[in-house]
């Protein structure tokens, strides 16, 4: 992730010190963006020019003392609170006063890192997406004493790099990784249940929702144990809500080190060409409530112009409203802007609309319908919702 940073701002015209671990380890990263820009220059994207250009940016800090003259710097170290600290810690005594420290940490709370500096006005959070130079989202994190100069120089600094800003506040999972928690999460429930399979549930979501991968057959592409510990971590952190409680079936899979397509094994066996799935359930029919039933085919009928199944809709209503769902708790506690939850979710996810937006077009109270129905199903009261999608009959 370093690497790619290092790449877009080289590439941008800024120039770049990079430091790592040792030397060796720099002159590695230096020849893989050589590389990238290689295969950019073959494919007529930069000049050759244009690519030597970029090289010349970068150089080897070996020691603290050669950033005196940054006005920005980016770690992206490990998810390490400790190690991310001593790392900023060491290079920040030698920085300009008002340089910004920006992390790129996805799961840290940005204001305990600038306290742990003793330079929270200083810290933002500039979370990139992997791979960095491909992906065009930034969220921009203000911790709780986050200067506003800060944010508006790291903002302004990430659109001129190409990037597509969004902004939130500090909180767990930021804005990407908390909305996107239930899209995993109510697939393997349905799971869990017995309903539906597990390419039933991946075929409903691309199919009726639009997806370009299902929940399922994403975790294995994510990796089982890094969806899993994220899950767990944000969960933690924001209080153990039910609705983000993790997957006893997801852990399992972790537990027995089918981790997805890393190892060969995950929620499909793609050891078998093409994958099928690898986890059986226990089928149950569908008995929904006539509340239940109706609140499903309304919200489908609005959500998706694709008839499908009744389990299809079923399925496809289930995981879309429980996402709308986060999103507008995300927006009520004023985590981030509708719009820019909406942004966030179609460029860090690939997402067909943002979840508030699909909600404005279902409309807020069939949104409410379908979550006050489906909270009557379940003992743990996971479908509770803000205000704004309270139903109002």
């Amino acid at each position: 992730m370093g690497a790619g940073i290092a790449q877009i701002a080289a590439t941008s015209g800024w120039p770049v010190m990079l430091m790592d671990v040792d030397e060796p380890t720099v002159r590695k990263a230096i020849d893989g963006i050589q590389k990238r820009l290689d295969r950019q220059v073959e494919k007529g994207l930069m000049t050759a020019g244009q690519r030597k250009e970029a090289l010349a940016r970068l150089k080897i800090g070996v020691k603290p003392e050669t950033f005196k003259d940054c006005d920005l710097v980016i770690e992206a170290v490990v998810e390490d609170l400790a190690l991310k600290t001593t790392v900023l810690g060491r290079v920040m005594r030698e920085l300009p006063k008002d340089a910004v420290i920006a992390t790129n940490t996805s799961s840290l709370s940005i204001g305990k890192i600038g306290e742990a500096l003793g330079a929270a006005q200083r810290v933002v959070g500039l979370h990139f997406f992997n791979p960095a130079p491909l992906m065009p989202l930034v969220e921009v994190v203000a911790g709780a004493r986050t200067g506003a100069e800060a944010i508006k120089r790291v903002t302004l600094i990430a659109e001129a790099w190409g990037k597509t800003v969004v902004r939130c506040n500090d909180t767990p999972g930021f804005i990407v990784n908390r909305v996107a928690r239930p899209f995993y999460l109510e697939a393997f429930r349905i799971l869990q249940d017995g309903y539906a399979s597990v390419d039933e549930i991946d075929k409903a979501m691309r199919e009726l929702g639009g997806f370009k991968m299902g929940p399922l057959e994403l975790t294995d592409l994510i990796g089982q144990d890094v969806n899993a510990a994220t899950t767990q971590s944000i969960w933690e952190q924001l209080g153990k809500p039910a609705r983000l409680r993790p997957s006893a079936k997801q852990q399992q899979l972790v537990k027995d080190g089918h981790l997805g397509r890393k190892t060969g094994k995950g929620a499909y066996n793609h050891e078998l060409d093409p994958p099928i799935p690898s986890i059986q359930i226990a089928r149950k029919s569908l008995a929904l409530t006539d509340k239940l039933h109706e609140a499903i085919e309304k919200f489908a009928g609005l959500g998706t112009d694709q008839i499908g199944s009744e389990l299809e809709r079923y399925v496809f209503a289930r995981v879309l409203v429980s996402i709308i769902n986060e999103g507008a708790w995300a927006f009520t506690e004023k985590v981030a802007s509708a719009a820019d939850i909406n942004t966030a979710l179609k460029l860090g996810t690939s997402y067909p609309k943002g979840p508030l937006e699909w909600a404005e077009e279902i409309g807020y109270s069939v949104c409410g319908e379908l979550l006050d129905a489906l909270n009557a199903s379940v003992v743990d009261k996971r479908f509770e919702s803000p205000e704004m999608l309270k139903a109002r009959v």
